[in-house]
């Protein structure tokens, strides 16, 4: 089953000579369950698609479809978007965007807490044991390390069991133990918790953690294949 079909999908930006095709006419679809890597030059339109599909972004008027889990993100207003992207998409940040007065776990919970849905506590202490956070239930995110923060980033996307995970560059702004930690967490977040995950990144060793690359240049898919 597909969870995500992207269909003749275009993001302009500029008018006339200076007119940019960020994505240009792209179309793919993502099978729930699969864990794919996007990746591609800076400048390549990868972050442009991936902000598109959280509803982050807009496609241009009447140029594709955005479908998840059955529902065209591009046809809802404002209002609706919001909330779809609340309760369906999970979205993971490089700089993690944490809200600087919440606990580690109210960060974590917060979607939830948005929605004035009761916090499934049992959930949350499985969550933060298998993201190492243990001891920090407490803790703000300046008395963490970047890892950390990211680890708690994660962990906020989980949460609600969205039907799309979405990743972008989550590893740039960490050093390479923490990187291979962050894509560690990743792969246990599709494998054990079933999560559909898009990852856009520019390295290529971190793409091949994942099932499936798509490498993406000048605004289009240019190969599709498993990464192994």
């Amino acid at each position: 089953m597909n969870i995500l079909e992207v269909k003749n999908l275009t993001k302009t930006y500029g008018k006339g000579d200076s007119l940019v095709k960020a994505v240009d006419n792209v179309s793919f679809s993502v099978k729930e369950g699969e864990f794919v890597a996007i990746i591609g030059a800076s400048g390549s339109g990868k972050s442009t698609l991936l902000h598109m599909i959280g509803g982050v972004d807009r496609p241009d008027k009447k140029q594709g479809s955005i479908e998840i889990a059955g529902e065209d993100i591009c046809k809802l207003n404002d209002n609706k978007l919001a909330i779809f992207r609340r309760q369906r998409i999970g979205i993971i940040y490089q700089f993690y965007n944490l809200i600087p007065v919440l606990s580690v776990t109210e960060n974590i919970s917060l979607p939830t807490d948005l929605d004035k849905k009761e916090v499934d506590e049992k959930y949350l202490a499985e969550l933060i044991d298998a993201l190492g956070l243990k001891g920090r239930e407490t803790h703000l995110p300046n008395q963490l390390s970047g890892g950390q923060q990211q680890r708690v980033a994660i962990g906020r996307a989980l949460f609600g069991r969205p039907s799309l995970i979405l990743a972008d560059e989550p590893t740039g702004n960490l050093d390479s133990k923490s990187s291979a930690e962050i894509v560690k967490l990743l792969k246990l977040a599709n494998k054990k918790y079933k999560q559909t995950i898009i990852l856009v990144t520019h390295d290529l060793e971190i793409a091949k953690q994942a099932d499936r690359v798509i490498t993406f240049a000048d605004g289009k898919i240019v190969s599709d294949k498993g990464a192994k």
